[in-house]
C-alpha cells in the first residue's frame, strides 16, 4: 500500500517527509526491489545521518562495485577475524574467564547480563577488523563502547523517534570527534606508514583501514566507511546473538534430542539462520527510490518513477506464502518449498547491496573448525552452560518491524568443569 500519513515513530517513515512512500511487506516484492539495483537506487536516499550518502550502503553503480571490491579484501577466512581464525575464540575465552573470576557466584552459578557481555566481546572483535588499535582490555573496550553507542545511533538517525533526534545528533557528533582524533587517526597513520614503506600484502593487517588505503581512498572516506562498518557490525551481532540464545534455549527445552548437536556447525548455522529470519533487531526497513517507472514482475504492482520505498524485512521474512503457515514460529529444521529462498530470508538484504559481512557471520565451507562469528559465539555460550536466569530480567523493546532485548539475564556454572 502507499502510505498516506506515516506515524512519527521509529520504524516508520517520518510524517514530515513530503516524499511519496510505498511500504512493502510481501517477501517477493521486497526481494525484487532489492535485487533490481539499476531500477531501485539507494543513492540520494532519505537518510539523515552524517556522511551516509558517500558510504558503501548509499552509492550505486560502478562506484559501489569498486568500493565493494576494496572492502572485500578484509573478508578472508584466513584472517584472524575470519572463519578459520581464532580471534573471536580468544576474546570470548578471555572475557568468560574474567567474568567467572570477577563475579561472586550464587549457589555455584554466575549471574550476568548477556547483552552487556556480548557487547564487550563483539565490539572488541569489530575494532580489530575495522583497524581501530588499542581496544585490548576491559577498560579500553568499555570506553570504546561508550563512544560507539551514540555514534551508532547517529548513523541510524532516521530510525530514532523525531522528538529525540536533535539530542541523538549532538551526542553522535561529540562521540564521532573523539573517535576520530583519539582512535581513528593514530590507527590510520600506523597503517599508512606500513603501506608507504612497501610492506608486502601478506604482512599488512588486512583490515578495513588498510584495504581502503591500498585502494587510494581519502582519509575522510576511510573514516566514513569505518564508522558505517562499526554501526553495521556491532549492533546486529550483539542483538541477534542474544535472540539466537533465547530462541535455541527455548527450542532445546522442548526438543532435548537436539542438545547432542550443539557442537555441530550445520545445526548451529540452521539455528542462527532461523533467528535471523524470525527477528529484525535494527533498521526495520530498507529504503530505495524508483529511478524509472517500474512494474514488479512478482506481483504486477506498478511503481512510478521517483517513488520512495520502505521494504519491511521482518514482515517479508514472516510471509506465510514463502515460509509456511508457521512462519511466525522458530524452527531450526524448517524446510522451504522454494530452494531459491535463503533460510535466513532477507536478513542480509539482497541484490548488489547484500551485506558483505555475511561470510564472517555464517560460514559453511571446510571442516567444522571453520565457523562464522555468530555460529561460534552461540556454540561457545552453549558449551559454557549458559541458560536463562529464571529470576532475572528479559525486557524487550522495539517498534514496527523490529524488536530486541535491552537486557537478558543468564547464568553459567562458576566452575567451567561442572
Amino acid at each position: 500500500m502507499t502510505s498516506e500519513t506515516t506515524r512519527s515513530t521509529a520504524g516508520t517513515p517520518s510524517t514530515q517527509d513530503p516524499r511519496e512512500w510505498l511500504e512493502l511487506t510481501e517477501y517477493r516484492e521486497v526481494e525484487e526491489v532489492l535485487r533490481r539495483g539499476r531500477e531501485f537506487l539507494t543513492g540520494g536516499g532519505p537518510a539523515e545521518s552524517e556522511d551516509v550518502h558517500v558510504s558503501l550502503v548509499a552509492i550505486d553503480g560502478r562506484e559501489h562495485l569498486a568500493r565493494r571490491r576494496a572492502l572485500m579484501r578484509m573478508i578472508n577466512p584466513s584472517r584472524p577475524w575470519g572463519a578459520e581464525g581464532t580471534l573471536i575464540d580468544e576474546v570470548f575465552a578471555e572475557d568468560m574467564a574474567r567474568l567467572r573470576a570477577g563475579v561472586e557466584p550464587v549457589d555455584g552459578l554466575v549471574h550476568f547480563d548477556l547483552v552487556e557481555f556480548l557487547r564487550g566481546i563483539i565490539w572488541r572483535f569489530t575494532a580489530k577488523f575495522v583497524g581501530i588499535d588499542g581496544i585490548d582490555d576491559q577498560e579500553q573496550t568499555a570506553r570504546f563502547v561508550a563512544l560507539a553507542v551514540p555514534l551508532v545511533n547517529g548513523i541510524a538517525i532516521e530510525y530514532v523517534p523525531e522528538d529525540r533526534r536533535d539530542e541523538a545528533r549532538e551526542q553522535a557528533r561529540r562521540a564521532r570527534a573523539v573517535i576520530r582524533e583519539d582512535l581513528f587517526l593514530p590507527s590510520l597513520e600506523r597503517r599508512r606508514a606500513l603501506v608507504d614503506a612497501g610492506t608486502p600484502d601478506d604482512e599488512l593487517p588486512g583490515d578495513l583501514l588498510t584495504s581502503l588505503l591500498q585502494a587510494g581512498a581519502s582519509d575522510e572516506l576511510i573514516f566514513t566507511e569505518a564508522v558505517q562498518l562499526l554501526a553495521a557490525s556491532v549492533n546486529n551481532p550483539v542483538l541477534q546473538s542474544t535472540l539466537a540464545v533465547d530462541d535455541l534455549l527455548r527450542w532445546l527445552e522442548s526438543h532435548p534430542a537436539d542438545r547432542a548437536r550443539i557442537g555441530e556447525r550445520d545445526f548451529l548455522n540452521a539455528a542462527v539462520k532461523e533467528t535471523l529470519r524470525l527477528h529484525r533487531a535494527t533498521r526495520p526497513y530498507l529504503t530505495r527510490r524508483a529511478a524509472t517507472d517500474v512494474t514488479l514482475a512478482s506481483t504486477g504492482r506498478f511503481v512510478p518513477q521517483g517513488t520512495w520505498i520502505a521494504g519491511y524485512l521482518m514482515d517479508a521474512d514472516h510471509d506465510p506464502s514463502v515460509f509456511g503457515d508457521d512462519a511466525h514460529e522458530y524452527d531450526p529444521h524448517r524446510t522451504l518449498a522454494d530452494p531459491e529462498v535463503a533460510r535466513f530470508g532477507l536478513a542480509f538484504g539482497a541484490g548488489p547491496h547484500v551485506c558483505i559481512g555475511r561470510p564472517m557471520l555464517l560460514w559453511e565451507q571446510g571442516d567444522e573448525r571453520a565457523q562464522g562469528v555468530q555460529t561460534k559465539v552461540l556454540r561457545f555460550l552453549l558449551e559454557s552452560g549458559v541458560r536463562a536466569d529464571p529470576d532475572g530480567q528479559h525486557p524487550m523493546t522495539g517498534e514496527r518491524g523490529s524488536h530486541r532485548f535491552t537486557r537478558y539475564d543468564v547464568v553459567v556454572p562458576a566452575d567451567p568443569a561442572s
